[in-house]
């Protein structure tokens, strides 16, 4: 016989922005009790039964591990914004213009998105965007196996030199003397 006081219930994530959070997410909640319908960046629908798992636990796991749950419209038009963002960096050849490339795929004003992004978390698109590409450029630079010139290509700019003059205005420092460093200076995406 089937449980009949099992409650069905999803929940919009904020910082669940790559594989590794869903794996934590996804594992922290069975453990917890919930039985996982459907998870993926962003969203997790869980089946509980309240005797054995409570909503306010579900939650609790949720903070727990350094995310939150989306109440609002806005933010949540916002997350998915910054996950577009993020899949534009590191999966495609950045060779459309990121606002084209999110409006497509959110199939919504790019003007409209812009405002709220700016509103939500108080940096316009375009900036996280460059902060993103800061990081990636990093990270391509601790992989060793592009050049100084092949990273600026991958990551969308005509030369290394435009590059590197916005490294160094983010970070203090050359990408060659990052480079030389040999040690991870890298901001987490779901902290930038």
């Amino acid at each position: 016989m089937k449980d009949q006081n099992r409650i069905t219930e999803e929940f919009k994530v904020k910082g669940m922005i790559c594989s590794r959070c869903l794996k934590v997410l996804n594992d922290e909640l069975r453990q917890a009790g919930a039985e996982i319908v459907e998870i993926e960046l962003g969203r997790v629908v869980i089946t509980f039964t309240p005797d054995k798992i409570s909503r306010s636990h579900i939650e609790q796991v949720i903070r727990e591990n350094e995310f939150s749950i989306i109440w609002d419209r806005q933010t949540l038009l916002a997350e998915q914004t910054k996950r577009w963002v993020i899949n534009y960096i590191w999966n495609t050849n950045l060779e459309q213009k990121l606002s084209t490339f999110i409006a497509e795929k959110m199939e919504v004003n790019y003007e409209s998105l812009s405002k709220n992004f700016s509103k939500v978390f108080g940096k316009t698109i375009e900036r996280y965007g460059l902060l993103l590409k800061i990081e990636r450029a990093k990270e391509l630079v601790e992989y060793g196996e592009m050049n100084l010139s092949e990273i600026a290509y991958n990551l969308g700019y005509q030369n290394p030199s435009a590059l590197s003059r916005q490294f160094k205005k983010e970070t203090g420092m050359s990408l060659r003397e990052y480079q030389k460093l040999g040690v991870t200076r890298r901001i987490p995406i779901d902290k930038i």
